[in-house]
């Protein structure tokens, strides 16, 4: 029986510049070395059933990726974790796993947020915090991105949760929480572009994605207020 597995895992340092398609392939490596069935598409050329939240841009870390795996039989989770986790090291390490339904939307079609840390050397702290006090101070924050030779505006303000800034030798570092949805995609560098110019982040770590997670009491109560 086919069985979906939910999967938590870090980006290291030294792998920060790997492409996403190496991370795709590093997982399956490893996923193969466990033992584990998983499962491919059919076709031509077969794809291994690996869905994952977002990529994550080169040059980023991460504390927390998401990728569902499929499998083509059904493996104790206690022994899948077990399994895979001596597959692993600390550069893509894994972090936890859960079992989800096989009806659960892929990940990326449940992304709602994402939060980041960056970390500013040149920034000293207390410009940092009355720019971060003037962002969050706004009702709306218009925004031009150029990527490439595509540009688009959008309310950066709208797409920004959360905003904090704390010391950090001599530094700043920022937190925060941007909009990661299929619709709206918000990235740390955009924000500092716009509140920060000219100041590089030394690093960028994803620490954690907000996924639109399914509730059956909140589905069965939309249904009774629905038909009842």
């Amino acid at each position: 029986m086919t069985q979906r597995l939910r999967v938590w895992f870090r980006k290291g340092e030294r792998v920060r510049y790997i492409s996403h398609l190496d991370v795709l392939r590093y997982w399956e490596r490893a996923i193969r070395r466990a033992g584990l069935p998983l499962s491919y598409s059919q076709g031509f050329t077969p794809h291994p059933k690996l869905a994952f939240a977002g990529p994550l841009p080169l040059g980023f870390t991460s504390e927390a990726e998401v990728m569902d795996v499929t499998l083509d039989e059904r493996v104790d989770l206690a022994e899948f974790r077990e399994r895979l986790a001596r597959q692993t090291t600390e550069d893509l390490e894994f972090v936890d796993a859960v079992e989800v339904p096989l009806s659960t939307p892929p990940p990326q079609a449940l992304l709602l947020w994402a939060d980041y840390r960056v970390d500013l050397p040149s920034l000293p702290v207390e410009k940092a915090e009355a720019g971060v006090s003037d962002f969050l101070a706004r009702t709306e924050f218009e925004w031009t991105e150029e990527r490439k030779e595509k540009s688009r505006t959008y309310d950066l303000r709208a797409n920004v949760a959360s905003l904090a800034a704390e010391p950090l030798d001599g530094g700043t570092r920022l937190t925060m929480r941007l909009r990661a949805s299929q619709d709206m995609t918000v990235r740390p560098e955009q924000l500092l572009a716009a509140i920060f110019p000219g100041h590089e982040p030394a690093s960028i770590c994803r620490t954690a994605i907000i996924l639109d997670e399914p509730s059956p009491a909140r589905e069965a109560w939309r249904r009774k207020g629905r038909f009842e």
